[in-house]
């Protein structure tokens, strides 16, 4: 299959130049899988209407057909058309939270292809902060559905050269909106039974700010990350110190290392380094399968420690 490509799309030239977004979206009308950036990671879409799409898109992915898709949409009025019993609390964080990096599991319409929701009767609700896929959605006339534009299994994809390692050729086209915002996936909160919302992935939005804006208990559901779904050739190692850092290597085998740090490594004359930031953890864990380093050895410095998520994620990969 041709891909096509689409970009660098400059978002400040978007309101006086939308020409390009508009071929993406006939494409999309006419039931291409198109993949675009979002403010979390880079999604892969197909129009709702359009079975064959939906059917391409697991066929791209290498999905089984049980696992659901997400549904995007462009505004709050396209929600009613997705989902049904909207609960004053559901509509609380659709205020505070949409557009942006959360995702929430509603009780589906029944009108909706049970194919996207891999026969579940819940669907899983996503309005982007992006502009690009926002304007691409207003140009197709319907929602997309929703997907990382990564093979199933396979770590997210935050820029385009990503994407293309995973779905060239498998896909219609790619959109390249440059590197995502946050560079991790949304949290997806599920409100199907009221009595106990619970989180079925961590992400962007903290746990702390849902508890918050719920005004209640909000509970975590096990092992809830997409990193955990991954298997991971190098074996990653968290260090406090490059103290810390320091004896271990003088008391470990020497292998292929790469030391990850938001600071310059001291060890950068005898191993490669990568500087860590809140957004490019992806772009580190992929470049080390690559290169196939048998060990990743972070340091977490105290910028690091600040970042809550991004720690989160470095311990769940820790402990795999």
């Amino acid at each position: 299959m041709y891909t096509q490509y689409w970009g660098p799309i400059n978002r400040d030239k978007i309101a006086t130049d939308s020409s390009v977004l508009e071929q993406v979206a006939r494409k999309l009308q006419q039931g291409q899988i198109v993949a675009f950036p979002t403010e979390t990671i880079y999604g892969l879409g197909g129009s709702i209407l359009h079975a064959r799409a939906i059917q391409n898109m697991f066929l791209a992915k290498k999905r089984c057909r049980d696992k659901a898709f997400a549904i995007a949409v462009a505004s709050l009025e396209q929600i009613k058309f997705i989902a049904v019993d909207i609960s004053e609390e559901c509509i609380r964080l659709l205020h505070e939270f949409f557009p942006g990096p959360l995702t929430l599991v509603m009780k589906k319409n029944p009108n909706l292809s049970s194919i996207i929701t891999g026969g579940n009767e819940t669907v899983a609700v996503r309005f982007s902060s992006d502009l690009i896929l926002r304007i691409l959605i207003k140009m197709t006339g319907c929602p997309l559905a929703l997907t990382s534009a990564n093979s199933s299994g396979k770590l997210g994809s935050t820029k385009v050269s990503h994407v293309r390692e995973d779905l060239y050729g498998v896909i219609d086209g790619i959109v390249d909106g440059g590197e995502t915002k946050h560079g991790m996936e949304s949290t997806v909160l599920s409100l199907v039974n009221p009595s106990h919302p619970i989180i079925l992935r961590s992400g962007v939005v903290s746990h702390c700010a849902l508890e918050k804006a719920l005004r209640r208990p909000v509970r975590i559901m096990h092992q809830n990350n997409a990193l955990y779904v991954h298997k991971f050739r190098s074996v990653v190692r968290l260090f406090y110190s490059w103290e810390e850092m320091t004896v271990y290597l003088k008391l470990s085998y020497q292998g292929k290392r790469l030391i990850m740090s938001s600071e310059k490594s001291p060890f950068s004359s005898t191993y490669d380094s990568f500087i860590l930031r809140a957004t490019n953890l992806y772009d580190g864990l992929r470049l080390a399968e690559r290169k196939r380093y048998s060990e990743i050895l972070v340091h977490c410095s105290p910028e690091i420690r600040k970042n809550t998520l991004l720690l989160h994620y470095l311990k769940q990969i820790a402990s795999t």
